[in-house]
């Protein structure tokens, strides 16, 4: 290994250290905001019957910022599949009662459409769901949803809180942090063999040695 070259090496590796960790905070802080969503539906939310009324397949745009003010960045489309329902956002089923004291048909569902936008439009919601859940989902079924006051226009499957397992973040932040102690030891290494390299090269030098 070139001797200029190694330091710049080790710097590189123990770089990677820090961006392995960062990506496993960030791996851990979305655990968290999962994990605290869900919590909410679970302890906080209302069920109800949710008639589908419409679907489409859309894409959202995210800008991502330049890391210079010259850099206007760049633009990324994701695919999102939508499902609007008509539900029941302040029914007065909570969710912990859900089926053990409530069975689904006697979930509460969206009154008919009166004619009156504003009095309508209490009962909208929109969903963003899998695609596996889109493609199986057609205009008139019904479905059994959650809300919470703060997500009333936002209603989420009962079937996907049910399923919610924070322990799938587990291994990426396994993973995350194994690399960021490899790469760690890697760079350490190469700085430090780089570094004895150093004081044995200006050993040799005359006047240097005791």
């Amino acid at each position: 290994m070139n001797a200029v070259a190694r330091p710049w090496i080790g710097l590189c590796f123990k770089l990677l250290a820090l961006l392995a960790l960062i990506f496993a905070f960030i791996f851990f802080m979305k655990m968290q905001e999962e994990q605290s969503a869900n919590d909410k539906l679970r302890n906080q939310g209302v069920v109800s019957r949710a008639l589908v009324t419409e679907k489409e397949q859309d894409t959202i745009t995210r800008q991502n910022s330049g890391f210079s003010r010259r850099s206007s960045g760049s633009t990324t489309e994701s695919d999102i599949w939508v499902l609007m329902v008509r539900h029941v956002p302040k029914s007065t089923v909570k969710y912990a009662e859900f089926p053990s004291k409530v069975s689904e048909a006697n979930l509460p569902v969206a009154p008919p459409l009166s004619g009156d936008p504003t009095k309508d439009s209490e009962n909208l919601g929109v969903m963003w769901v899998p695609v596996e859940t889109y493609e199986k989902t057609k205009v008139g079924d019904m479905l059994t949803v959650v809300n919470t006051p703060w997500d009333s226009s936002a209603p989420v499957l009962v079937s996907e809180v049910e399923a919610f397992d924070a322990s799938v973040f587990y291994p990426r932040i396994a993973v995350a942090l194994l690399l960021t102690l490899l790469f760690w030891f890697i760079g350490r290494k190469i700085s430090k063999a780089s570094v004895l390299r150093g004081i044995a090269a200006a050993s040799t030098i005359p006047g240097t040695a005791p």
